[in-house]
């Protein structure tokens, strides 16, 4: 089958003078704070005091046995050496260090 040259041909095409950036924001998209529990492998979401999802590392939502020290008013400031902070996509927990080298599929 050939193709009629009228309909194929297209007209030649200048090179994009503009770069491209990268959003950081996509590459972070679905990516919630969390914590795990290296023993039992519970993950907790980082919670605000009103039940809403965290966006940034917050200690104050996590449950009484991964606490190891708390300040004068009672906040959380030191977790249990079982806890390791990451964040949580779909149902997937990725630790900082997955993140800082992370495996992507092509």
């Amino acid at each position: 089958m050939l193709l009629d040259p009228v309909c194929s041909s297209s007209p030649a095409r200048e090179p994009r003078a503009e770069v491209r950036r990268l959003d950081s924001s996509a590459l972070i998209s679905g990516f919630l704070p969390a914590f795990r529990h290296l023993e039992t492998g519970e993950t907790r979401l980082c919670q605000l005091e009103n039940g809403r999802i965290s966006k940034f590392h917050l200690l104050d939502s996590l449950p009484d046995d991964w606490i190891l020290e708390r300040d004068a008013g009672g906040r959380p400031v030191t977790l249990v050496s079982q806890v390791e902070p990451g964040f949580l996509r779909g149902i997937q927990f990725w630790t900082l260090q997955n993140l800082a080298n992370p495996r992507l599929d092509g």
